[in-house]
């Protein structure tokens, strides 16, 4: 008896220690974002979604039980490092073209589920005929919140400090004057910054988005955290099924924090993980580069890697997009790190 109690003494301290038994926990710590521009038909095919497949999107997440949650009580609850449920994902769309007020919001109502949008004020109060306006968007709520996305839309990278006061600052005051929304959440334009721009960002306090796919957890940066896209071929119901169930990439840390290159036009990128991976996961680990095919990776045990593109990325935005199987088929871990090259 005594020798069995020992063993199941033992099996429970196994249970706790080994890393195959934490996963049980990721998943209430993470969401799902996923990001969306126009709901057309029409051009530009790379910024828009069918409302058609936008349809099918509510359609699966609904009947397969997801908890499509409002932004802002996402954010909330990773903040206060509190469990967020099971299958949860948060709706974004960026710019505020009328084609949200139109197509997008007719459906969110008849599935009530709740979205949030990120306008660029300028667009609004010259009218723009593709833009919503003031009015539209105060319909809409408390189902659609609204928030920041800057005054222009202009590239946020090598701007002196009177722009960012006026891109961000600016457009935070019409937001708060014409809506009465404070909550200090900001979508970078192009899903670009540099430096100054993120730290300008953090002395006010705010929470920024990117447009780098991944999955927002409590070990986020909540000065950059990850959307996934999904316009274009991004839609296509294969890809919004797969990324709706990823979990975030176990990383403790990464390096450089930057997405800037200027020198070297294939960038190293250090990841070091919360955990030491089990051999299964590290062999099957993967980052493929944009425009190229995989990245070299060189390990450093369990538990760190360095990948490199194999060729140097072209001038604009370009991605490392990291992906790892988790124990349940189907599913894997997501990380992807956004460069520009100016």
């Amino acid at each position: 008896m005594k020798l069995l109690d020992v063993f199941l003494k033992l099996f429970i301290l196994i249970s706790i220690l080994l890393p195959l038994n934490s996963y049980a926990s990721e998943s209430d710590n993470d969401c799902v974002i996923l990001l969306y521009h126009r709901f057309s038909d029409e051009e530009p095919k790379s910024t828009s979604t069918s409302p058609d497949l936008f349809k099918q999107h509510l359609e699966y997440l609904k009947k397969n039980d997801y908890k499509v949650l409002p932004l802002k009580k996402v954010i909330e609850s990773l903040q206060a490092k509190e469990n967020l449920p099971k299958k949860c994902v948060s709706l974004t769309a960026d710019d505020g073209f009328l084609s949200f007020y139109t197509e997008a919001f007719p459906l969110l109502v008849s599935y009530q589920f709740p979205m949030s949008v990120f306008v660029s004020t300028e667009s609004i109060d010259k009218k723009y005929d593709l833009m919503m306006s003031w009015n539209q968007l105060r319909e809409m709520t408390p189902l659609i919140d609204v928030y920041n996305h800057s005054n222009k839309h202009p590239h946020l990278v090598n701007q002196n400090t009177s722009t960012l006061k006026n891109e961000i600052d600016y457009a935070q005051e019409r937001i708060e004057k014409e809506l009465g929304v404070n909550d200090k959440f900001f979508a970078y334009p192009y899903g670009e910054y540099d430096d100054k721009t993120y730290s300008y960002l953090d002395s006010l306090g705010y929470t920024a988005f990117g447009q780098q796919s991944g999955v927002v957890s409590q070990a986020s940066d909540f000065l950059n955290l990850p959307r996934f896209s999904m316009s274009g071929p991004y839609a296509k119901m294969d890809s919004f099924s797969l990324k709706v169930q990823t979990l975030d990439m176990p990383i403790k840390s990464y390096s450089p924090k930057s997405l800037i290159i200027s020198n070297d036009y294939k960038p190293l990128l250090d990841l070091v993980f919360s955990r030491p991976l089990t051999t299964y996961e590290k062999n099957n680990f993967s980052c493929f580069v944009s425009g190229q095919d995989l990245a070299d990776l060189h390990w450093r045990g369990l538990q760190a890697v360095s990948i490199q593109s194999k060729a140097p990325l072209l001038t604009g935005r370009s991605r490392y997009n990291c992906t790892m199987p988790y124990k349940e088929k189907g599913r894997y871990y997501w990380y992807s790190k956004l460069w520009l090259r100016l």
